[in-house]
């Protein structure tokens, strides 16, 4: 019985990806597929070991941050309160970005170490869900009145949003950009802050190390082959996961999770906040001339190129930090 219970979900789940699964379903033939198909499982256990999950499916509810075409096919941004979410997709979404959506997607078997290669089995519009929980959710008995939580506030008195965030980071991309639209910026913006998050890098190194590899151009190739944003290698590239390097989304993720396994193999498990200048350059220098040439030559290898590129990346987040 277990067995026929599994072969009833795959197929259900297989005629449901045939479709066009990024149009909206109504919301009884999502509720019924999420209470058939979903996994009880929180989000941070299918994180701590995405591998074991492979062929899972569960929900992310967030806001449809924009979407990318390529021959693999489409990829819808997904953007929560915590993370951003690449989703794959048999079509391009029939809703404009900012739409709030709650998505059934499929974790796929190149999940390897984080929730990278995500299928989507079916979405509705997350208003129309949020209602119907509203409606049907449990009464609790009257309590007490409690004086409302004062809002978290930053030196000045000012509270500080996600929103503000965003838009700080969208605004200054723009600055070092002129050329990228307002979607662009905002696609890169969250996608920095996200996958940073994510990966425990501060925001602003990935915005040096942007700079001072493509100036933001998310088109940009050098002279030897790097592409995109972070200007990664077609080979490194692979080997990430990243299909495309000019999406700016995968290109980010590539990065982010590549200068992430730069500081974990040059300087260990430090905390960021104990991390020195020298640990710093170690790192971008493994990021630009590889590990082994840091390892080979026993710290920043004296190459020109190199010695240059940590310090002009080094220079402008020491700018980005507000340090003289």
């Amino acid at each position: 019985m277990r067995f026929k219970s599994f072969i009833i979900a795959t197929l259900l789940v297989a005629a449901v990806s045939a479709a066009a699964a990024s149009v909206p379903v109504p919301l009884n033939e999502y509720r019924a597929l999420r209470k058939r198909l979903a996994t009880g499982l929180n989000l941070a256990t299918l994180n701590s070991a995405p591998a074991q999950y492979a062929g899972k499916v569960f929900e992310i509810r967030g806001v449809l941050a924009g979407f990318s075409i390529d021959s693999e096919g489409c990829h819808l941004i997904i953007k929560t309160d915590d993370d951003s979410y690449l989703v794959k997709t048999d079509s391009a979404p029939v809703d404009s970005p900012g739409t709030e959506l709650a998505c059934l997607v499929m974790i796929g078997k190149q999940s390897l170490y984080c929730l990278n290669d995500l299928s989507l089995v079916a979405c509705t519009y997350d208003a129309d869900l949020k209602r119907w929980e509203e409606a049907n959710r449990p009464k609790p008995a009257p309590e007490a009145a409690q004086p409302p939580a004062k809002p978290q506030k930053n030196e000045s008195g000012r509270v500080i949003t996600l929103e503000d965030l965003v838009k700080a980071y969208r605004n200054a991309v723009k600055q070092f950009n002129r050329r990228l639209s307002d979607s662009q910026a905002d696609t890169i913006a969250r996608s920095i802050l996200g996958f940073s998050c994510r990966y425990r890098i501060d925001a602003r190194l990935v915005c040096a190390v942007i700079l001072a590899e493509s100036n933001f151009k998310i088109t940009a190739t050098s002279s030897c082959g790097a592409q995109g944003l972070g200007q990664l290698m077609p080979s490194t590239a692979a080997g990430l996961g990243v299909n495309n390097a000019y999406d700016p989304v995968e290109n980010i993720y590539g990065s982010v999770r590549y200068i992430r396994s730069m500081f974990d193999r040059m300087v260990g498990s430090k905390a960021w906040n104990e991390l020195t200048e020298y640990d710093l350059g170690l790192a971008l220098a493994a990021y630009n001339a590889g590990p082994n040439a840091v390892k080979r030559h026993g710290g920043i290898p004296p190459y020109k190129e190199t010695r240059n590129y940590v310090n002009k990346v080094i220079s402008i987040y020491k700018q980005l930090c507000g340090v003289k």
